[in-house]
């Protein structure tokens, strides 16, 4: 199963959802081969979501999909509204609901358990639950025997998107959730090895990488869950410099006082993945605050790695290009990273 975690696009300024947009990319996913989009996760700034905008998401994104084909993150806060965007979705008929571990809260497990995601799937019973551990964010994590225990005491909790980065988690998480359990992997770079791994045997994936390269990415999960080792690792190497685009590691030239200094910066999805759609492309817009746009040195690194998975592996690239290339072609002619794509078409 591939879910693609899909991106918020914004009107110029950030100010308003650019919805036309959002059924292109929802419209492409689809027909390239993901069996659902993400909305309104970590890659499509939940968080800076109101609850007005996640509804229009929604409304938009089911112009062009069916709601089996969409999965809705539910967010954080207080949990009586986690639970009111819950009921919303399922008033749409969308019920697989994405809820991450609580952050910042400083939950034990047994806390998680019990008052975030059983009480959320208590008062969701319709509803299609996937917990979300992703520790390095959130600060809080459902380990795997609370996980267990929670599928057992509410059937509507079908699986998880683990994004911890350790197998030996999925390992158990599947030891203890059974064959039947949705085990989804939220690190692409581990897609490969989680899936081959005759012990955890994941489902798929909540991908990144897969908003850039759809097809290739489906592909992976295809010949994974055929056994095909071989073309697995062809498909894992090919997209491996865009797995590692999640999180780019650059530096900031900062002047304070008299002292010149470069300061370490860490951006963090959806960031790059923003830079990297533009490039190609489609204009998504830049991410809201407090996030901030890539600067020039940073978009030329990404522009590079780009330009050279489209020329060793043209193929992995090449379908987003067709698809939104012709006009993005025109929004960033002044880019020589564009000006390759263009002369590759």
């Amino acid at each position: 199963m591939l879910v693609t975690a899909l991106v918020t696009p914004f009107r110029e300024g950030g100010a308003l959802v650019n919805g036309s947009l959002l059924q292109e990319l929802i419209a492409f996913q689809l027909a390239e081969g993901a069996h659902q989009v993400l909305l309104a996760g970590t890659t499509g700034e939940g968080a800076a979501l109101s609850e007005e905008e996640r509804g229009q998401l929604l409304d938009a994104a089911l112009e062009v999909a069916e709601p089996r084909q969409l999965m809705v993150a539910l967010g954080f806060g207080r949990l009586p509204d986690v639970i009111e965007r819950g009921q919303d979705a399922l008033a749409r008929g969308v019920r697989d609901l994405l809820l991450v571990d609580c952050p910042y809260s400083g939950a034990s497990s047994a806390g998680l358990r019990e008052h975030w995601h059983g009480a959320v799937a208590a008062a969701l019973p319709e509803a299609r639950l996937l917990p979300y551990a992703i520790p390095q964010r959130t600060g809080t994590e459902l380990l795997p025997d609370d996980l267990a225990r929670l599928v057992e005491d509410h059937p509507n909790v079908i699986g998880v998107k683990d994004a911890t980065g350790r197998l030996a988690r999925m390992l158990r998480v599947r030891e203890l959730c059974g064959p039947d359990f949705h085990l989804l992997c939220g690190e692409d770079s581990q897609l490969r090895d989680a899936m081959l791994d005759p012990n955890i045997r994941a489902d798929g994936a909540v991908s990144v990488a897969s908003h850039l390269a759809p097809r290739s990415v489906r592909d992976l999960v295809e010949a994974c869950r055929r056994g095909d080792a071989t073309h697995a690792r062809e498909l894992h190497d090919a997209l491996l410099p865009l797995f590692q685009l999640v999180t780019f590691h650059s530096s900031e030239a900062l002047r304070v006082g008299e002292q010149q200094l470069q300061v370490p910066q860490r951006l963090k999805n959806p960031v790059p993945l923003k830079a990297c759609l533009e490039h190609l492309g489609v204009a998504v817009g830049t991410c809201r605050a407090p996030l901030s746009a890539v600067n020039a040195k940073v978009r030329a690194q990404l522009e590079a790695i780009l330009d050279d998975v489209f020329v060793a592996h043209r193929n992995v690239l090449a379908p987003l290009h067709e698809s939104f290339g012709a006009a993005g072609d025109r929004r960033v002619a002044t880019s020589g990273g564009a000006a390759m794509f263009s002369q590759a078409s």
